[in-house]
């Protein structure tokens, strides 16, 4: 057994997944506890409690960090993509415990997957870390302001966008489209085409009908979502005009300018006399390798009793959640889009038939699941049937706008508010402060998720608070610290994978876990996913950290499918652990 202590600040092991949706894009940080340092590892008992308080301090001098400023919470900012990030930092014992996000006029999707940064930065206690891929301008702001809280240093770089601004066309994009001749007339339909917008390939559904354009939607893109709404207003003047010779959006240029592209190819399909002008020599066969659709020459029509609209619907498939688009248009289904998935890509590609059959036989009860890539099909058909749930519900009259529930939040947020100042450091009663102020933001959230993580970051702020009032610390069964454990990995019967080492540090407050972070293995990379459901779980079950930290201890706890072994390891280093960190009786003591 491999069990040590750290001072390290934990986080919560959570994965960010950020997806372009269709019609329109969707628009953290946690403050972790640092426990006291106390515990031991599995050494002598000591005899005397005098001694083993003697070892505590002993500890607390091992574990302090190299940061060289006095206890409190500093402020500094840095240049993300868009502009200015703020950030407050908390040191205690010379070490980084917290990094907050005080302010930030970044895209929220990329400065989410950024914040990933502040992990890094505080499990290895240096601003030497990599940035986030896919999030480069937002995590390096991050870590500039970051620096600038600590050392001064001033970020005088320009934003990611003035710099990515400079580089686009030569990426693909484009600042200008050359005026085309409209075609004659079109084809009533629904057709797709593609576009480079800043991010990337941009993808419109342009609907014809009665010869006229009659409606556009963006299904696909890569911008931030600021500037795609910016760019979205120029489809309103293409209908109107019915041409696409428009002028582009100020501010949104290059997202602009793939709209037009992409209206032009989708025009260029529905032609009636030639127009090589729009369909720009485009081959784009009505499909593409994030969705299905229909053939437009083909007659497949549907008796889908909905209203016409973009449904979404998630389930679960075999390593985590698939997230789809259901187009409804003159009852068929027209397309089929896959927003999100964390499967395996090559039985992920074989799933793709019952995709190809939906939209074939408009009906999801027939269609059966893809030998091969079982759970990957099953998830795909259960996304879709969720959509239809959704398309039938608007078609119904009712909301399918759930409003979350903030009962708990509310609580919380009204038992922060009555504690008093005088009786906490500055630096606790800062993250409290910070962690308030995202509560009350949370309370106008739309999703479960964003208002129950707000309540867990309160919780942990208020908890970290009282935890400083006096609490007699030798009344508890366990030391107070965190804990590093590495446990066995190995495969049952039904198991096919080579065993292997999990690591992991384990944080114990007043005889509870509360936090389970660093979550790794030292074997395959194909693991990873599995630790990643083990620890975090599916849309449809919990994982095992997350019920651990509800219940604050390891037992009657709930494996999760298909990561049976990395669950199992999981609890069993929670047990290690809480052996270890036992205090010795009175008796065990004399």
């Amino acid at each position: 057994m491999d069990i040590k202590e750290t001072g390290k600040k934990l986080k919560p092991f959570a994965p960010v997944l950020s997806v372009a949706l269709v019609t329109a894009c969707v628009a953290g940080s946690l403050s972790g506890y640092e426990a006291p340092v106390y515990a031991a590892t599995q050494e002598e008992t000591p005899v005397k409690k005098e001694e083993t308080k003697e070892k505590k301090e002993e500890k607390k001098t091992a574990a302090k960090g190299s940061f060289d400023l006095e206890d409190g919470v500093y402020k500094g900012t840095g240049t993300g993509y868009a502009g200015d990030i703020t950030v407050s930092v908390q040191i205690k014992d010379k070490q980084i415990v917290s990094i907050d996000i005080l302010s930030s006029s970044d895209d929220a999707a990329f400065f989410s997957r950024a914040k990933a940064v502040i992990d890094k930065i505080i499990e290895g206690q240096t601003l030497d870390v990599d940035t986030v891929s896919g999030a480069t301008f937002s995590s390096r702001g991050i870590i500039s302001a970051v620096k600038n809280a600590l050392t001064g240093e001033k970020d005088n770089s320009t934003t990611g966008q003035a710099q990515s601004g400079q580089t686009a066309a030569a990426a693909g994009s484009s600042t200008s489209v050359a005026k085309v001749e409209d075609a004659a007339a079109y084809k009533d339909g629904t057709y797709y085409g593609s576009g480079t917008g800043f991010g990337g390939p941009l993808k419109v559904m342009v609907e014809i009908s009665g010869g006229k354009i009659a409606s556009i939607q963006i299904v696909e893109n890569s911008d931030g979502s600021d500037y795609i709404s910016k760019a979205a207003s120029l489809i309103d003047s293409i209908i109107a005009k019915q041409s696409t010779n428009v002028d582009t959006v100020s501010g949104a240029t290059y997202s602009s300018v793939g709209i037009i592209q992409a209206v032009r190819d989708a025009l260029g399909q529905a032609a009636v006399n030639g127009t090589s002008d729009t369909s720009q020599n485009n081959n784009n066969n009505n499909s593409n390798n994030n969705g299905s659709s229909d053939n437009n020459n083909s007659t497949v029509t549907g008796t889908v009793p909905y209203k016409e609209g973009i449904y979404y619907g998630t389930a679960e498939g075999y390593s985590g959640d698939v997230s789809v688009a259901v187009v409804i248009q003159e009852k068929t289904i027209k397309a089929i889009l896959i927003t999100e998935s964390s499967d395996d890509e090559a039985f992920f590609n074989r799933a793709m038939d019952v995709v190809k059959k939906v939209i074939k036989t408009q009906k999801t009860d027939d269609v059966d699941t893809v030998s091969g890539a079982t759970y990957s099909s099953k998830g795909l058909l259960n996304a879709i049937k969720n959509a239809l749930k959704q398309a039938e519900k608007v078609t119904n009259g009712e909301s399918i706008d759930e409003k979350p529930d903030v009962t708990e939040l509310e609580e919380l947020i009204e038992k922060a508010e009555k504690l008093e100042e005088d009786a906490y450091t500055e630096a606790s009663w800062a993250v409290l402060q910070t962690r308030l102020a995202d509560a009350k933001e949370a309370l106008e959230e739309t999703k479960q998720t964003a208002v129950d993580k707000a309540a867990e970051k309160l919780k942990k702020a208020i908890a970290q608070l009282e935890s400083k009032d006096g609490k007699d610390e030798e009344n508890t069964k366990y030391f107070s610290g965190t804990y590093e454990v590495t446990v066995p990995c190995e495969p049952d019967e039904d198991e096919d994978f080579e065993g292997y080492n999990l690591t992991m540090s384990v944080t114990i407050r007043d005889d509870k876990i509360v936090a389970i972070t660093d979550i790794t293995g030292d074997g395959a990379s194909d693991n990873d996913r599995y630790i990643l459901k083990a620890a975090n779980g599916t849309s449809s079950i919990k994982g095992v950290v997350s019920q651990i930290i509800e219940k604050g201890m390891s037992e009657d706890i709930d494996t999760v499918s298909h990561a049976t072994c990395s669950s199992n390891a999981i609890l069993e280093g929670c047990k290690k652990v809480l052996k270890a960190a036992e205090r010795p009786t009175d008796t065990e003591a004399e």
